[in-house]
């Protein structure tokens, strides 16, 4: 029963994501905030602002923790752990833990805001991940390629700019200011620019369906932007509406954070995998 469940997770892995597998995968996602939601709820943790901001660390915590796997230096068979999705399974269980402990020392008064041990966890488990990819980039990488890194960050940071300029001055949506939806827009222009500029000149292949189907019919990896921006000025549009309905502040919260998620983290990913070339 392992063996064969080994090898599913084996063959998954090397092959482009088909219909049921994304499908699979958004399940997942749910699946995924029904439980945070759940364990949130009953720990008496409110679900807010400054609860996903200080979460963010985890986020990138997750993409660092993929980028191991990148390098092959995870022995068989634990590199499954470190795969998509069960690595951020893995980040989220982690976080979860720290939080529930920052919690209690806020409880017993030992910290005035559980968000700074927290956010602190996080910070630290990826600075240490962070540092083995860097020793992994000066001992055992071949084509380093940091110049790459940063040509893909100032193309994010400038349509992210552009993007939110945009909502904010033509659209009038002063509501996009809100920091969450800076970060849901950073993150997706991050993935956006990371998967055009792999495609265009690192030789990756796009794995999801859409992505691939829409660069196949324009001829450009470049129309990964317009993808983004279709699917996110109507998201937000939506998430406001649902923000204001009463009783459901903890849902959008969650749901941006799952929308962040699957922006940055895998933005992140690929712009390591560009520095490190793997």
């Amino acid at each position: 029963m392992l063996d064969e469940l080994y090898a599913w997770i084996v063959e998954l892995e090397g092959s482009t994501y088909t219909v049921i597998q994304t499908i699979l995968y958004a399940l997942l996602v749910l699946l995924g905030l029904y439980i945070l939601y759940r364990c949130l709820k009953k720990a008496n943790i409110a679900i807010d602002t400054p609860l996903i901001l200080t979460g963010l660390t985890y986020i990138i915590l997750g993409g660092l923790l993929r980028v191991v796997e990148d390098t092959g230096m995870v022995p068989e068979p634990w590199w499954i752990l470190f795969v998509t999705p069960q690595v951020y399974f893995l980040t989220m269980f982690f976080a979860m833990a720290m939080l529930f402990i920052s919690y209690q020392l806020q409880k017993k008064k030992k910290v005035v805001s559980y968000t700074t041990p927290f956010m602190l966890g996080g910070i630290i488990s990826s600075l240490i991940v962070a540092g083995f990819l860097v020793w992994f980039g000066f001992t055992q990488a071949t084509d380093v390629d940091v110049g790459a890194g940063i040509i893909v960050l100032l193309i994010a940071a400038a349509a992210a700019v552009a993007l939110w300029a945009v909502l904010r001055y033509i659209f009038r949506w002063e509501y996009v200011n809100q920091p969450l939806y800076l970060v849901l827009i950073g993150g997706h222009m991050l993935d956006a620019s990371a998967t055009s500029y792999a495609l265009a000149f690192k030789g990756y292949i796009e794995q999801h369906v859409l992505g691939s189907t829409l660069i196949d019919l324009t001829g450009t990896p470049y129309v990964m932007f317009a993808l983004k921006i279709v699917v996110l000025i109507p998201a937000i549009w939506i998430l406001e509406k649902f923000r204001k309905e009463e009783g459901m502040e903890s849902i959008w919260h969650l749901v941006l954070l799952a929308m962040i998620v699957v922006g940055l983290a895998p933005g992140l990913r690929d712009v390591l995998r560009m520095v490190l070339g793997i």
